[in-house]
């Protein structure tokens, strides 16, 4: 499971990459993420069967996106 947080990490520094490259509009950063989320899971997450990859592929992009508006929130105070 370390390896999990190692791949949450990644996901939201490339999530913030691409939000200070200007790829795409802000908004739809947590939609990035979620995608990101989804093609780590699917190709770096040892697991036995495809749908339990998709499954933590999307644990990991909603947790990328949800610390990415923590982020946020505590940026802006």
């Amino acid at each position: 499971m370390f390896e999990i947080t190692i791949i949450i990490a990644v996901v939201l520094a490339l999530t913030e990459l691409i939000k200070r490259l200007s790829f795409i509009p802000v908004k739809y950063l947590p939609a990035a993420s979620v995608v990101l989320g989804l093609f780590a899971g699917i190709f770096y997450v040892d697991v036995a069967t495809m749908q339990e990859k998709i499954m933590f592929g999307l644990m990991i992009g909603l947790s990328a996106a949800g610390l990415f508006d923590q982020s946020k929130i505590i940026t802006k105070k």
